[in-house]
C-alpha cells in the first residue's frame, strides 16, 4: 500500500509519497460555477464541485478557510484533490498527516476518515535524523499560521507547542504594514493576492512593475527579530544552549541569524513534514 505524507496548511498543501514524489499547491477553496468555459481542477465530494488550488481564484464563490476547525472539516476535498493528482483511489493508500500540537485533540476528526495522526514537528525530525548527529535537537517548523517547536532528546520527544499567529502570515502583515502611503491600493489586495507579491518581489498594477524588495527585506529582518524574541520567551536560552536546530517549513527560506551555527535546513524545506510522515512505521 502506498503511503502518502499529508502536510495541510493554511498557506499550501504539501503532500509526498514514498516512492518519492512530492507536489504542493495552495490551500484555497472555492464552489466550482458551471460557465461556458470552466477547465478548472476540481473535485466532487459528497455530491458538490469544489474548485481546489490555483483555479479557485478564478470562482465567484470562494471559501475562506480562517481557522483550523474550517481547514479540518475541508480535509476531505483536499485530500481527494491530492489523490486524483497521484493517480491512486483512497483505498489504495495509507495517510499520514499531523498536527499542531496545541490541536491534538482534534486528531480524531482525521482518525475517523482513515489517517493517522501525529504531531508537526515529528515529520520534521524523521526526515533529517539520519543526516544530523546531535542527541539533543530543536526542530522549528516555520508554516503560514503558525509556528511549531519540539524539542527531542535521543529521539524522544520532551517539550514541545505552537506559537500562533507568528507564521509566514505575520511576515506578510509587517510587509503590508511597510509598504508607504504611496501604495496604499497595494494594502487594499486580498491577503492571498498580497502573498503573492511578497513572494516575487513586486507588484503588477495596470501594467506597470512596482518592485518591492526593499520592503520585503525590511519586513523579513523584523520578522526575524520578533521570532527570536517569542521563541526565547517560550523556551529560554534553550535556542542558544541546544545541540541543534532544524528548521524547517515554507518559513525556513526566510529565517536568518537565529544563531551563529548548529543549524540544519534540509533541502527543499518545505517538504520536510511530508516527507518524515512517509518514513513514520506504521504497526
Amino acid at each position: 500500500m502506498l503511503k502518502v505524507g499529508f502536510d495541510l496548511g493554511f498557506g499550501w498543501t504539501k503532500v509526498c509519497t514514498d516512492s518519492g514524489e512530492c507536489f504542493k499547491f495552495p490551500s484555497w477553496l472555492a464552489y466550482h460555477s458551471n460557465t461556458a468555459i470552466s477547465d478548472v481542477d476540481k473535485v466532487l465530494v459528497d455530491g458538490r464541485e469544489y474548485v481546489v488550488g490555483e483555479d479557485a481564484k478564478y470562482e465567484r464563490q470562494r471559501i475562506n478557510i480562517t481557522g483550523i476547525e474550517e481547514l479540518l472539516n475541508y480535509f476531505s476535498v483536499f485530500k481527494k484533490y491530492a489523490l486524483e493528482r497521484l493517480g491512486v483511489k483512497e483505498n489504495e493508500v495509507q495517510i499520514i498527516t499531523g498536527l499542531p500540537p496545541i490541536h491534538r485533540e482534534k486528531a480524531v476528526v482525521l482518525e475517523k476518515q482513515g489517517a493517522v495522526v501525529l504531531p508537526q514537528g515529528l515529520g520534521i525530525y524523521l526526515d533529517v535524523q539520519d543526516k544530523i548527529n546531535a542527541d539533543e535537537v530543536l526542530i522549528i517548523d516555520v508554516g503560514f499560521n503558525t509556528v511549531d517547536y519540539i524539542v527531542s532528546v535521543k529521539g524522544r520527544r520532551k517539550k514541545g507547542d505552537t506559537i500562533e499567529k507568528q507564521g509566514i502570515e505575520r511576515m506578510i502583515e509587517l510587509f503590508r504594514n511597510k509598504l508607504p502611503d504611496s501604495l496604499g491600493y497595494l494594502k487594499q489586495f486580498p491577503f492571498q493576492r498580497l502573498m503573492e507579491v511578497f513572494e516575487k518581489g513586486f507588484a503588477v498594477v495596470e501594467g506597470e512593475r512596482i518592485e518591492l524588495n526593499a520592503y520585503k527585506e525590511k519586513a523579513i529582518e523584523e520578522y526575524n527579530e520578533v521570532l527570536r524574541t517569542r521563541l526565547k520567551g517560550e523556551i529560554g536560552n534553550l535556542i542558544d544552549e541546544i545541540e541543534q536546530i532544524v528548521i524547517a517549513g515554507g518559513g525556513a527560506y526566510y529565517l536568518k541569524n537565529i544563531r551563529k551555527a548548529g543549524i540544519y535546513i534540509p533541502e527543499k524545506p518545505e517538504f520536510s513534514q511530508a516527507r518524515g510522515y512517509v518514513k513514520f512505521e506504521l504497526e
